[in-house]
């Protein structure tokens, strides 16, 4: 694909793709033998949470004896490994997919859970998994460049719970489950397809008659520990931000329906110590507050910087940057926009620039920055990355916060020109904080 890629125009290649990708998945499925026929396959789509959750799924549900794997952007399991995912797709081709869940199948998994992005749907890499249930976190404005429209992005991640409604049923779990979060404005969307049981989950104490089982919960701290209720079950869980509570309540709620309490839910959670690169922190001798996070998205970018800022803190030092490419232009200006309206000094770097100018990406963001009348954060720019969390550290001080957000987990940075080279946020704060003890 890659060598077609490279002679065929443009517009070729994305009419080519979903075929080319869903054969791919459709011939892997032969080929590794249906895995899927053989296990409780859970899907999750949505603009955030998605790793997040399937990890917490997973976690309860092995607890609760119910043997599970799972494949997310972060990593995958087979039931007994963890792997990193090093692929550079959140969604991994239909081939890998398949070859996953025969892995966990015959690993002696009963259960999996797969993270379906926008993209691996349009693209068809689904095709031939056999769904039993489909899960919906929030959606907002992201990957309009590749989408074209909000409509059609949110008609991408439908293509899961079609998938779900055309799925055969199984005889040792003959149902097909939707399951959402229903404080999202778009959720109505997602359970009006077909299924067997529907559920949702709200903190605003929402009503939903599209529904069969409305859990109903309730904020009660967002620090770390994150609380919360659930139909009055009491949830604490070692993650930062209210956000993670969603998240948890709608994989508590998920557990649930397959068979699993919400007080044996509760108590699993609680040893759950959360996914690499998501909020993640940094443990240090400084006294300071080392946070990692993805937050990529708008949308997942606030909820990052709103979380850190909760926090009891003294100073909030944000080093973040915006992806070039054919992303969408217009997050960077947000970016910076929303980093002034927290952050106490924020330093402007490079994520992934692909065949962007660098410099261009970081004025967008200084402008988003400066343009934000009501604080006015100090701030400066230093293009190389690990220079950028080097001069982060350097000038934090006891009690300071550093939210480092963009990369998260991921195990690549695309430099100007396309170059791609290996990256590891979290280790390459550690090598940095070394340094520090060291001087």
């Amino acid at each position: 694909m890659s060598f077609l890629k490279a002679i065929m125009p443009q517009w070729l290649v994305k009419f080519v793709r979903p075929y080319y990708h869903g054969v791919l998945a459709l011939l892997g499925g032969i080929y590794f033998r249906r895995p899927g026929d053989n296990l409780v396959v859970i899907g999750i789509t949505g603009t955030a949470g998605k790793s997040t959750t399937a990890a917490m799924i997973n976690h309860i549900l092995n607890a609760a004896g119910k043997k599970c794997g799972y494949i997310t952007t972060v990593d995958f399991f087979d039931g007994d490994r963890h792997y990193l995912n090093k692929h550079g797709l959140s969604m991994p081709g239909g081939w890998l997919l398949q070859k996953s869940l025969r892995q966990m199948a015959d690993a002696g998994c009963k259960c999996a859970v797969v993270e379906c992005t926008s993209e691996g749907l349009a693209q068809n890499r689904h095709l031939g998994i056999n769904f039993d249930a489909a899960l919906f976190t929030n959606l907002s404005n992201a990957h309009l460049e590749a989408h074209g429209s909000f409509g059609n992005y949110r008609q991408a991640k439908s293509k899961l719970f079609s998938a779900l409604a055309n799925s055969s049923k199984k005889s040792f779990f003959p149902q097909k489950i939707i399951g959402a979060n229903l404080d999202d404005p778009t959720s109505g969307f997602f359970v009006s397809f077909p299924a067997d049981k529907k559920f949702g989950v709200s903190f605003r104490g929402l009503k939903v008659s599209a529904v069969d089982r409305v859990f109903n919960a309730e904020l009660q701290g967002s620090g770390s520990p994150a609380v919360f209720t659930l139909d009055g079950v009491s949830f604490a869980v070692n993650l930062l931000g209210a956000f993670n509570c969603q998240n948890a309540a709608l994989a508590a709620a998920c557990a649930n329906m397959l068979g699993i309490n919400l007080e044996r839910a509760s108590s699993a959670l609680a040893g759950f110590n959360g996914v690499r690169g998501r909020m993640e922190q940094v443990s240090n001798s400084l006294g300071l507050n080392i946070i990692v996070d993805y937050g990529c998205e708008p949308a997942s970018f606030k909820a990052a910087v709103e979380a850190a800022a909760q926090l009891p803190h003294n100073r909030l030092i944000h080093v973040f940057g915006s992806t070039g490419g054919h992303r969408d232009k217009s997050k960077r200006f947000e970016f910076g926009k929303t980093s002034a309206q927290y952050a106490d000094y924020i330093i402007i770097t490079n994520d992934d620039v692909y065949d962007s100018d660098p410099l261009e990406i970081a004025g967008n963001i200084e402008l988003g920055v400066r343009n934000f009348e009501l604080r006015k954060p100090k701030y400066e720019t230093v293009l190389d990355r690990k220079a950028s969390i080097a001069r982060a550290l350097s000038i934090a001080q006891k009690n300071d916060i550093v939210l480092i957000t963009g990369k998260g987990s991921e195990q690549f940075l695309v430099l100007p020109g396309n170059k791609r080279i290996q990256w590891d946020e979290v280790s390459v704060v550690r090598e940095e904080l070394g340094k520090l003890d060291i001087n």
